[in-house]
Order: C-alpha cells, then sequence, then structure tokens
C-alpha cells in the first residue's frame, strides 16, 4: 500500500492519524481531507429531504396564489395600500391621497381654510370618498375601453396637447409652469389626455354604434364591471 500523505502540505502521515502533525490539517478517512469524506446517509436523506420540503412550499405558494386569483383567498396586496380594485386593476390609496392634497392646496389659499378642525376632518373624509368613487368610474371607463379595443396612438395626444396649449395661449414655459401648479409631469398630463381620448370614443362607440344615450351607456358599463372599494 503507497505511504499516505498530508494533501495540504505533503507530510508522510501515519494510519489512522486524524490530524497532519505538521500544518494541523484535520484528516479522516486514512488520511483524506474531511471535505472530500462522502457523505454520511443521514446527510443525504438531509439533503433529499430539504428538495422534497421546497418543492412543497412552492406548490403550496402556487397554489395560494391561483386561489387569491380566483378569489378563494384574501388578497393581502388589498389591505391599506388599495382603495379600490375595478375589474382586475387596482386604484392606490397613494393616488387618492395625492389628489385629496391637491384638492386641499387649491383650497388653502390664503390660509382662510382650518383642515384640523373636525368639520373640516368630516369634510375632507367626505371628499377622499368621493375622489375614490371619481377614480372608480374613471378606471371602470378606461377599462372598459380596453376591452372594446379603444386605443390612442401617441401622435393624437401629442396633437391634443398642442391644442391645449393653443387654446390656453401658453408658451412652452407657461405650460410647464401649469404642470407644476397642478403637481403634474409631462408624462402624467399625457396619460391624463389619453384616458379622456380613450373614454371620448368608447362614449361614442356607445351612443353612435349601439345607439344607447351616455346615460344608458356609462349604466351599461358600469353595471358589468367588477368593482371592490376599500377604502374607508
Amino acid at each position: 500500500m503507497e505511504p499516505l500523505e498530508c494533501p495540504d502540505c505533503g507530510s508522510a502521515l501515519g494510519k489512522g492519524v486524524a490530524v497532519c502533525g505538521e500544518c494541523g490539517k484535520e484528516l479522516s478517512d486514512e488520511g483524506r481531507p474531511a471535505a472530500e469524506r462522502p457523505l454520511p446517509q443521514e446527510e443525504k436523506c438531509g439533503s433529499k429531504n430539504i428538495y422534497a420540503i421546497l418543492a412543497v412550499f412552492l406548490a403550496v405558494v402556487g397554489g395560494a396564489a391561483l386561489m387569491i386569483y380566483i378569489g378563494l383567498l384574501p388578497n393581502p396586496v388589498k389591505a391599506g395600500s388599495t382603495a379600490a380594485i375595478v375589474n382586475g386593476e387596482r386604484i392606490s390609496a397613494e393616488e387618492v391621497d395625492r389628489k385629496l392634497e391637491i384638492f386641499k392646496k387649491m383650497n388653502a389659499q390664503g390660509g382662510k381654510v382650518d383642515f384640523s378642525s373636525p368639520e373640516s376632518k368630516a369634510a375632507m373624509a367626505d371628499m377622499r370618498m368621493q375622489i375614490v368613487q371619481a377614480l372608480v368610474q374613471e378606471k371602470i371607463l378606461v377599462t372598459e375601453a380596453a376591452r372594446e379595443k379603444i386605443t390612442v396612438p401617441p401622435h393624437e395626444i401629442a396633437d391634443k396637447i398642442a391644442s391645449v396649449k393653443k387654446g390656453l395661449n401658453l408658451s412652452d414655459q407657461d405650460f410647464e409652469a401649469f404642470l407644476k401648479n397642478h403637481a403634474m409631469s409631462l408624462a402624467a398630463f399625457e396619460k391624463r389626455i389619453e384616458k379622456d381620448l380613450l373614454i371620448s370614443r368608447l362614449i361614442a362607440k356607445g351612443t353612435q354604434e349601439k345607439g344607447l344615450t351616455k346615460d344608458a351607456w356609462i349604466s351599461q358599463l358600469t353595471a358589468r364591471a367588477k368593482v371592490e372599494i376599500l377604502a374607508k
């Protein structure tokens, strides 16, 4: 049998030693490093059990996600950060609060309104719910426009913005100030214009192609929408 050597420093080893006398390397299985030992049967079984548990966990998570999607389990995302869900699309509480802050800012000019009084707090709570309802109605119409396959090309959005600037006689600098005063970015304003055009075309489709009045068409769209209001 060939003499055993330390795999780390090459020093000669005696049979059955556990530690190299020269470098202190821990050894086992007649000179082999501990890192090269075959896994004991218990460790192999433990590894298999970990993978089995992981597979079960992933299956459970996937099943839970499916049950949340179809409504058999409550959706944790709905709580707190979501004001409403319309046709599967959420309206964030942040968006509601942002619009409420804009309303407060526009009505607090000159410091004439005290929003800390009980009456004002009640009025703000009522206004917040009105904002939620308005956003829900808008979301219904936008999602229904998508269902009706109505789209707006980018060049029409640009044309509409140019028309707005011309109608208000705004220079580019004035337009930037206008957006700033309304706490909007250009991208947000473009999105606003796109929504308005989508809704306008949706209404036209109902009144022209389906022969309905505007109110009747909106009522029909609202009735078939799936709405869940979570804001209080």
